[in-house]
């Protein structure tokens, strides 16, 4: 049986995989032909979470209470966290601690396995137009007040992962629409620079804004970057993001949103709309 919750909220997403994962394990083999790849993955999936609740509760230090994060999915080697921002602010923070994390256990990891992290960070509005189900067949272990599993369908949803595939090595990617309230955060809290943004280019995905090149928009944060190798920045927008290329300005960004979003409801009737949180 599947239920559909009603509630109006927003969750935010995000995921983290291994650049070049399926190389690694298909090369990587001891001397007894036995797969050497397994305490790679064995410590990815056991740290990256104990290391991405230490980032939030730094983070949240002066906050009266931590948001309620949750492994949402496990996807190969994509881990997929779930959060539900009660404001821009907490999304701006949650995005800041995933971000450090990325850095932080990305670092330790690369110099013990020559491997890169890769991050997306997004949101998604239920009831509409995304939707939540629930199947109380399968046991969430998410805190959910009945123990089913939630899973998630949607247009935001799918944008969410077709935008994981374009980030950088040691990189964190957002969706526009997660900047812009991030951004909108950031205009009236001056104090609070934590966050930049670099539009790196743009790119079609498939079955989002209707065809038209979605801007790929890379988050960094100032006193935190990871120390990519010369010949990972070559020729790589993504790695020039952490390497000097300028910030794009918070009513910049905001501003591309909205006349992205104009462009789209005016020639495709698509009735988008600011996110909500």
């Amino acid at each position: 049986m599947i239920s559909s919750p009603s509630d109006a909220k927003t969750l935010m997403f995000l995921s983290v995989d291994i650049v070049d994962s399926t190389k690694f394990k298909e090369l990587s083999h001891d001397e007894t032909g036995s797969p050497a790849w397994l305490d790679a993955f064995e410590a990815f999936f056991r740290d990256l979470p104990l290391v991405f609740m230490g980032q939030i509760a730094a983070t949240f230090a002066d906050a009266d209470q931590l948001p309620n994060v949750t492994v949402w999915k496990v996807m190969g080697d994509d881990l997929i966290f779930r959060a539900q921002p009660q404001s821009g602010e907490e999304a701006l923070r949650l995005t800041e601690a995933f971000y450090r994390t990325l850095v932080t256990y990305g670092s330790s990891f690369f110099e013990r396995w020559s491997l890169r992290f890769r991050g997306c960070c997004w949101a998604a509005r239920f009831p509409a137009p995304n939707i939540e189900f629930r199947i109380p067949e399968m046991a969430g272990g998410d805190g959910s007040a009945d123990g089913a599993y939630s899973d998630y369908l949607g247009p935001d949803i799918d944008l969410g992962f077709r935008l994981a595939h374009h980030g950088g090595r040691g990189q964190l990617i957002i969706s526009l629409n997660l900047a812009e309230a991030i951004a909108k955060a950031l205009v009236v809290m001056p104090d609070q620079r934590n966050i930049r943004f670099h539009n790196v280019g743009s790119a079609v995905l498939k079955g989002v804004f209707n065809g038209r090149p979605y801007p790929l928009i890379m988050i960094t944060v100032p006193d935190c970057g990871p120390a990519h190798l010369p010949w990972e920045t070559e020729g790589s927008n993504h790695q020039r993001a952490t390497c000097g290329d300028p910030q794009m300005e918070a009513r910049k960004l905001i501003e591309l949103a909205e006349r992205s979003r104009s462009d789209l409801n005016e020639k495709y009737h698509l009735n988008l709309t600011p996110l909500v949180i």
